[in-house]
């Protein structure tokens, strides 16, 4: 068996099936193995950024499965950095495979720090150890178990997260020995003996406890201890962006998305609470607004977070923090916390559910706007999107708009590029596609740009992918910071300014791709049924304003002295006459 074999056997031994890639000279006997493998299918696409957005985007739905892109040497590497640094600040495991050049070349490069020893070679290591959990560059073929092994564990334990094997090309069809090293596993290094029962009795004397959830909870493979503890508490949550399809919209304990664009409700019950309950939320700067000192400031705040980095932050005052996982920290608490629940906290929770439908941010006028509204064409796709669907959202005003008014159904699974925030993430979407469940990705019409040539990967592959375009005429969300900011002084945010987007439908019959343009509010419904019907992929581009509000926000003015003045964080524009006790 050769190195390459070996590689490809590995992975779909650990329920891998998928490996998306771009193929390259210097990664030859890689690709030959992968075509060899008839248990892995191979999706060829056409930037590395892509590839590796899709295993990223693979990664997070299957979860316990990484996914994994195949580049070559060089550029094919550099261009895959960008979907590497996005999955590991979003926690998604996933395998890098790249080809090198002669181990004796790279071997030099590495030594002597020469810029460059062999053609397109680069020393990978530097470029790329700081967004990987693991990097190995594999000097010798019996050292293929041990660093497979080694990557394969940090990918999928702790807080997940990209690793990246590089391998020479005089390596990769070099033959296995029968004996090879292998990888011990070390014990956890989190928090063992945590007192739930003083957790619990704290959490009883709270009247009006409040759950933060984040991503960890859906990493953690939690979301049923989540739903099982908001039960037993009686207590409200809340989500992070990361957490969104954590729980769903209609749930009784839903609340709402605090952030810089989020929303009232979620707002008014972090700073009412009395305790907040943070179970896999890193507490970023979107997440918590300007005055973190201030966030759920009467209120005992206990952090949970698999991730000891994040949990020494001092941004946010917090009173307990557990090194540990969100899973086992819910199950042992579960086993403390009594099995009657309280009804001492109904009114809190109804109170809460009372701002949740007081403060809805996709209001009724908005369906009689023209140009369409982008909250009210959000509705409509989410109320007619199905239970088991997987979405995908591009960043930029298209993530806050969507990310504020999607309506998530139990079973619906809802990614975001939430640290990176990265333009072009739509391609995630290939990565997604699963049997009985719709693929849908929502993007801008300057997002859509960035990977634009992924519509032949969807053609081709015939990937049942419904691509939605909120065509604004450029970058709307710039658009507004440059308004409000820089006294209209515009650049680079549309055709006035020098940036011109094309008409998508006319790019997607080019590639051979269905399209459906939406102008009017009448036609909205009937042509998001047809592209959902649609069996094969489709390229939906919905005209929407150029210039709309994006609210409610953390609003900013702009004082006499050119510095910038945030609103508290319950103080959300469009402001109040006052705020609900």
């Amino acid at each position: 068996m050769t190195v390459s074999e070996y590689i490809f056997n590995f992975l779909q031994s650990k329920g891998c099936d998928t490996v998306y890639m771009v193929s390259g000279s210097s990664a030859m006997w890689l690709t030959d193995a992968l075509c060899r493998n008839d248990k892995l299918k191979a999706v060829c696409c056409h930037h590395e950024q892509a590839a590796a957005m899709a295993a990223d985007g693979y990664g997070r739905v299957h979860n316990d499965v990484p996914g994994c892109c195949l580049v070559t040497i060089g550029p094919g590497a550099t261009n895959a950095i960008t979907g590497v640094a996005q999955a590991y600040v979003d926690s998604s495991p996933m395998f890098v495979l790249s080809g090198q050049a002669n181990s004796r070349l790279l071997d030099y490069e590495i030594r002597t720090g020469i810029r460059q020893h062999g053609t397109q070679s680069l020393n990978l290591e530097p470029l790329v150890s700081s967004v990987t959990k693991y990097f190995a560059a594999v000097m010798r073929p019996e050292d293929i178990r041990l660093h497979m092994e080694k990557a394969y564990y940090c990918a999928m334990h702790g807080r997940k997260g990209p690793v990246w094997i590089d391998v020479p090309v005089d390596i990769q069809n070099r033959q296995i020995p029968d004996q090879m090293e292998g990888f011990c596993t070390p014990e956890d290094s989190w928090e063992k003996d945590i007192d739930y029962q003083e957790i619990a009795d704290k959490i009883s004397r709270a009247e009006k406890p409040l759950i933060l959830a984040g991503y960890g909870v859906r990493c953690g493979g939690a979301v049923n201890e989540l739903r099982e503890l908001c039960h037993r508490l009686n207590a409200p949550v809340v989500t992070s962006r990361g957490g969104i399809d954590v729980i769903e919209s209609d749930s009784e304990w839903f609340v709402g998305r605090p952030g810089a664009y989020g929303d009232r409700a979620s707002h008014f019950a972090i700073q009412q609470c009395d305790l907040l309950l943070i179970l896999g939320s890193r507490l970023s700067v979107s997440t918590i607004g300007y005055y973190p000192q201030r966030l759920a400031e009467n209120a005992v705040k206990i952090m949970v977070d698999i991730d000891d980095k994040e949990l020494a932050k001092e941004d946010v005052p917090i009173d307990y923090r557990y090194h540990t996982d969100v899973k086992s920290f819910m199950t042992s608490l579960l086993d403390k916390l009594p099995d009657t629940v309280p009804d001492a906290r109904k009114a809190w929770k109804e109170h809460c559910l009372g701002m949740r439908d007081q403060y809805p941010n996709v209001k009724p006028e908005y369906q009689f706007e023209t140009p369409l509204n982008e909250y009210w064409v959000t509705k409509k796709l989410s109320d007619m999107a199905g239970e088991r669907a997987n979405i995908v959202v591009d960043t930029g005003s298209v993530c806050n708009i969507v990310s504020q008014s999607w309506h998530v159904k139990k079973g619906q699974r809802y990614l975001i590029s939430g640290g990176l925030s990265c333009m072009g993430f739509w391609a995630t979407v290939m990565g997604v596609c699963q049997a009985g469940r719709q693929a849908i990705a929502i993007t801008g019409d300057g997002s859509a740009q960035m990977n634009i040539q992924e519509l032949a990967t969807l053609q081709y592959n015939k990937l049942p992918v419904k691509l939605f375009i909120y065509n604004n005429n450029g970058y709307m969300l710039i658009r507004h910071n440059q308004h409000n900011y820089m006294d209209d002084r515009f650049l680079g945010v549309g055709p006035d300014s020098g940036l011109q987007t094309p008409d998508f439908c006319k790019v997607a019959e080019a590639y051979g791709v269905k399209a459906v343009k939406i102008v009017k509010e009448e036609e909205l419904e009937s042509k998001i049924a047809e592209v959902l019907e649609t069996r094969e992929p489709v390229v939906c581009e919905i005209m929407v304003q150029e210039f709309a509000p994006i609210v409610p926000r953390i609003a900013s003015r702009v004082m006499p002295d050119g510095s910038l003045k945030a609103a508290e964080f319950d103080d959300l524009y469009p402001f109040l006459d006052g705020l609900p006790s």
